[in-house]
């Protein structure tokens, strides 16, 4: 018989204590595996989406991870929303002239032109030209109409989010409600580098209107689907709030879904994404603007010119057709105290967003993308933005103007060494130990059947085993269990990996096999890595791939004492027990 054979019989001769001791290393080895394999990969996760699809993340002023969590991850409530204008600040001209377009200001002063042109007999063609030239120039240079925005030039692509809604599944389930626009899955990317869009497993994007649902179409993520069972033409309706919220309530709108996303692994897989022209429109939605006073203030200027217009009225004709177009532009003030258009767009005052995910760029070069993306958040957060707010007089009450803006990937880096990483090394410290007491219990079962084998080991001496024989016989059983040990734990710490997937998945969006392994780390990352030559530390290695190994090590380190011990048997005085 061979070394390896007589090991394996002692192993089987004393089965009990070989079992637990191989038990006892194997739940060791489970853990470390189990620890490396889900955080390695959920890191990774996290590391390869870290660029988010975007550079800059803009929102309320508050904490960045609380920003993160809400705005990238979906996990947490928004602290508060930001104007509707800032996302203009990082759009061009056309984008900007449209949408200032739709607001109250452009729309009273418009009314009010109209008001003074009438009143004052502008009817012929050449004097109506005339006015509206006038009226365009004069509402350019009001409201900055053929302006681009504040922060165009930094700008590859801008959208804005607003969050609040959730939908309930019929099995209990609670999913996000994302309000956006169609450009978040047609211009903006799952990750920038590499650049990985956004891609439909069944239907298409949403449009911001369809001449079929209107403004409320919708399209849900691959996990969204899978577990709810939603699909093509179905219909949801959102939930105000938390639903556990006392004063949450259903909204009576029926969203129609129009597209489900492939898996992205990250929180988009989890969430329900809304056109955001109708998330604005949907009940509680709009935000109320400030005081009466304002609105006493826009009435008062109002009347005042219309007064002045009627005195300078000549025919009666005129008089009368003034006077139908100053109720015209008091029926439009009335709309904007009162109006809830469910058929036009919500006026771009009463907007507010939850942030705003921003793509820069800074030149052809591509390293210029991250330039932009450290050095903008700054000076938004010196109050870059609040100057943007001065073209209209009307305000949301209650509105943030202060900005928070954070490089995405330096906040979840960050989080990840404060918080993530220490609770990691704990776990290991605390499964290693596991392993070293498992070791230990090697070299205490190993020496205390010593006193018993010191007569097979004399015969062994007798038949013509040398020395060496024997200690090599005594260090390959303390090798062999932890070989055996460390196997049956890699399995089980995989098996466990593979039945908690289900539950790592629905908290991060992350699927996690049987076959999937901890990332790949240089040597030289490893303790003692520094030491070894530059060939071999560059050599990257999954770290669960040496746990095995690495136990084998430690078993021959503490069974090399009883084997000195069997070595050390005297044959004459054992063969005589």
């Amino acid at each position: 018989m061979n070394v390896l054979q007589i090991a394996w019989r002692s192993i089987q001769h004393r089965g009990l204590g070989s079992l637990l001791t191989i038990i006892s290393m194997a739940l060791g080895v489970m853990m470390v595996v189990t620890v490396l394999a889900v955080h390695g990969l959920i890191s990774k996760a996290f590391n390869d989406s870290n660029n988010f699809g975007y550079d800059v993340l803009i929102g309320a002023r508050g904490g960045e991870i609380q920003l993160a969590f809400s705005s990238v991850y979906y996990l947490t409530s928004p602290i508060e929303n930001i104007p509707y204008e800032y996302y203009l600040a990082f759009c061009d001209k056309e984008t900007r002239e449209q949408e200032l377009k739709a607001s109250i200001a452009y729309a009273a002063w418009q009314n009010e032109a109209q008001t003074l042109q009438l009143a004052n007999g502008l009817t012929d063609g050449l004097s109506d030209s005339f006015f509206d030239f006038a009226f365009n120039t004069q509402q350019a240079e009001r409201i900055g109409l053929e302006r681009e925005g504040l922060f165009d030039h930094y700008t590859h692509t801008a959208v804005p989010i607003n969050l609040g809604d959730f939908w309930v599944s019929p099995t209990g389930d609670a999913f996000r409600c994302v309000g956006t626009k169609p450009k978040f899955f047609t211009e903006m990317l799952v990750s920038i580098d590499p650049e990985i869009p956004f891609e439909f497993s069944q239907g298409r994007c949403f449009e911001e209107y369809n001449s079929e649902h209107g403004y409320y179409e919708a399209v849900i993520g691959e996990t969204v689907a899978r577990k709810s069972g939603l699909g093509i033409g179905d219909t949801i309706q959102p939930t105000h709030g938390d639903p556990n919220a006392v004063d949450s309530h259903i909204h009576e709108t029926d969203f129609h879904i129009v597209g489900i996303l492939k898996k992205t692994g990250t929180a988009n897989d989890g969430a329900l994404f809304l056109n955001m022209e109708g998330f604005f429109l949907m009940e509680g939605h709009a935000k109320s603007l400030e005081d009466d006073s304002v609105f006493g203030k826009a009435k008062t200027q109002r009347e005042r010119r219309e007064k002045e217009a009627f005195e300078q009225t000549q025919p009666d004709d005129d008089a009368e057709n003034s006077s139908d177009a100053a109720e015209d532009a008091q029926e439009v003030v009335a709309d904007v105290e009162t109006g809830d258009q469910r058929s036009e767009p919500l006026q771009l005052e009463k907007r507010e967003v939850t942030s705003i995910l921003l793509r820069t760029y800074g030149g052809e070069d591509d390293d210029d993308v991250n330039v932009v993306g450290f050095i903008l958040p700054p000076i938004i957060n010196e109050g870059g933005l609040e100057a943007t707010l001065d073209w209209s007089s009307f305000r949301p009450e209650k509105s943030q103007k202060a900005a928070l803006a954070v490089n995405p990937v330096m906040t979840v880096t960050g989080l990840f060494t404060k918080f993530v990483d220490p609770i990691r090394w704990v776990l290991l410290a605390l499964t290693l130990m596991i392993c070293i007491v498992s070791a230990i219990g090697i070299l205490v079962g190993i020496y205390n059947s010593m006193s018993q084998r010191r007569h097979e080991i004399a015969v062994i001496r007798a038949l013509g085993a040398s020395r060496q024989k024997v200690m090599g016989i005594m260090l390959c059983e303390s090798v062999l269990m932890a070989f055996i040990a460390g196997m049956l734990g890699w399995i089980g710490g995989h098996t466990l990996t593979a039945a908690l997937s289900p539950l790592i998945e629905d908290n991060t969006n992350v699927s996690v096999g049987f076959f999937d392994f901890a990332p790949k780390i240089p040597l030289a990352h490893f303790w003692g890595g520094q030491f070894l030559p530059e060939w071999l530390s560059s050599i990257a290695v999954s770290p669960e791939f040496l746990v095995v190994p690495g136990l084998m090590l430690l078993a021959i380190v503490v069974g090399i004492y009883p084997a000195i011990s069997a070595y050390r048997t005297d044959v004459s005085k054992s063969l005589g027990k």
